[in-house]
């Protein structure tokens, strides 16, 4: 239908007099959000509908108006058509978040299920695009059958930016339905690595700067249970001033975990520092080890007891902690005992429905959260 010069890509066609022809328009873009250039008051009054007016003074999706040109063999114009183009929402399949150290590159790989092989010959070839220019999406041809990944690699920003866009895939080599689309939030976190042995109180501090007003803020942690904040209430963090943030760790589970620290803005919501906190935790060297069998019944606890001695000629005062609050709780959390003495500790097991074994750490701390014993009983329900 069309001719294209060699000069130039400018399709043409050839038409008798009085003779009319549809021309198709295609129109694809994969920037969305990120490079629309925001249209000024003028361009708004020049729009030919209301509708499209209203999504030019929308925020979240702009409008555009393309012109396109019909010349002659003199390149005179013979005729100029206006599309309006006006972007609409996507229907979004999967949401990933993702959560970064500030400054730093991502670099994922996410799989896709088997169920994609959906050609005849089970030879589907994936065509993935980005919303996102600087964010570099691709894939690779493997033989039929094999698992397929998709691979990002995605800038850093500073913290507590976010990074949005979206990821489009295509099983047609057109590119013209989209089999996927992916939405991908990255997080970027302040780093701060953390050691500490388990059961064991440990404090840290962080460095909050302030802005350019005065705002009131709260810190919100990931794990409650395990993470601390002094100031833990609301509390004026200072224009361009700083604030301390006192953060007491105490993991009940060894291994090495990620934590998240939020400090946000309660009048306006807004995100005004946040922290990924990388944490590695040591196991104590386990003193003593009891064995108990616990019955497996109806709703009804357990009560145990177990013995401790106080080491030191003189009295003192010992926290009592557990890396399963679930199943195990205390008689007494605190207790004071004089040198030498010995103490017999309350345990109160949670019923349990299903037969098995439970190993429970018992951390006995001295008056200030640091670790004197540790105990390991092994809980088997029958």
């Amino acid at each position: 239908m069309f001719h294209l010069k060699e000069s130039t890509l400018t399709p043409q066609v050839y038409l008798r007099p009085k003779e009319s022809v549809h021309v198709p328009f295609k129109y694809q873009t994969f920037i969305c959000g990120h490079t629309f250039p925001i249209q000024d008051t003028k361009s708004l009054k020049a729009s030919r509908s209301p509708q499209m007016a209203q999504k030019h003074l929308s925020n979240t999706i702009h409008a555009k108006s393309i012109k396109v040109l019909f010349r002659g063999e003199d390149r005179k114009p013979l005729a100029i058509c206006q599309v309006d183009v006006e972007p609409t929402p996507h229907v979004v399949d999967q949401t990933f978040r993702f959560y970064q150290p500030e400054l730093t590159f991502l670099k994922k790989a996410i799989r896709l299920p088997a169920a994609w092989d959906d050609t005849a010959d089970g030879s589907a070839t994936l065509h993935v695009r980005c919303s996102d220019p600087n964010v570099i999406c691709h894939t690779t041809n493997l033989t039929p059958g094999e698992p397929q990944d998709v691979f990002l690699k995605v800038p850093g920003s500073p913290s507590p930016q976010i990074r949005k866009f979206f990821i489009t895939i295509f099983t047609d080599p057109w590119l013209a339905s989209p089999a996927q689309i992916w939405q991908v939030y990255v997080h970027y976190l302040q780093r701060m690595d953390l050691s500490c042995v388990c059961g064991t109180l440990s404090w840290h501090s962080l460095v909050l700067h302030g802005t350019q007003a005065i705002r009131r803020v709260k810190c919100y942690t990931s794990h409650p249970l395990e993470l601390q904040v002094d100031p833990g209430e609301v509390f004026a963090l200072p224009a361009q001033g700083v604030q301390d943030v006192c953060v007491g760790l105490r993991a009940l589970r060894p291994g090495s975990r990620f934590f998240y620290l939020n400090v946000v803005d309660v009048d306006t919501r807004q995100l005004v520092a946040s922290w990924l906190l990388c944490i590695t935790c040591r196991q104590p060297v386990i003193s003593k080890a009891f064995e108990i069998s616990v019955p497996v019944d109806g709703g009804k606890g357990s009560n145990k007891k177990i013995s401790f001695t106080n080491p030191y000629s003189s009295s003192r005062v010992f926290n009592l902690r557990t890396d399963r609050p679930d199943l195990l709780q205390f008689k007494e959390e605190q207790f004071q005992i004089g040198g030498g003495e010995l103490y017999t500790i309350g345990l109160r097991f949670a019923p349990s429905q299903n037969p098995g074994m439970e190993e429970i750490l018992v951390f006995i701390n001295d008056k200030q959260d640091k670790n004197e014993d540790t105990y390991c009983v092994r809980v088997q329900y029958r």
